[in-house]
């Protein structure tokens, strides 16, 4: 087997967003930026052990999670009760707006019930 040695690592993503209690209230333009490529999304459910946690992230500097337009989300992400998911995305995600998101208990569309205890959620973005 053959080995490459890289003398300069050029880095994937620059920004590191952690939410350590999301909910159902919108934590708007989390990346502060405007626009890029979101490459992985974290989500840990242990603290919930009957219920889901959906992450609703939105391609948006606001969000609006009840409105039927501006609560609508780009990406949703699930990890089941009492359980830790991680989803990467290689090739990233684009995003052209900032990053908008929040948590659900209900994959119902608009739902607005928050978890009993801390869902924590991880952005990898750049």
């Amino acid at each position: 087997m053959a080995v490459t040695k890289t003398t300069t690592i050029t880095a994937l993503a620059g920004v590191l967003v952690v939410d350590f209690r999301a909910d159902s209230s919108s934590e708007n333009n989390v990346t502060g930026n405007s626009s890029g490529t979101l490459y992985l999304v974290d989500v840990d459910n242990r603290a919930n052990p009957s219920q889901s946690a959906y992450v609703r992230i939105r391609d948006a500097s606001s969000a609006t999670p009840s409105h039927a337009t501006n609560g609508v989300p780009t990406w949703v992400f699930m990890a089941p009760p009492g359980a830790k998911m991680s989803y990467a995305m290689p090739e990233g995600q684009a995003y052209s707006a900032g990053l908008s998101m929040w948590c659900t208990v209900n994959n119902a569309k608009q739902n607005i019930s928050s978890p009993t205890n801390a869902v924590v959620v991880k952005l990898v973005a750049s």
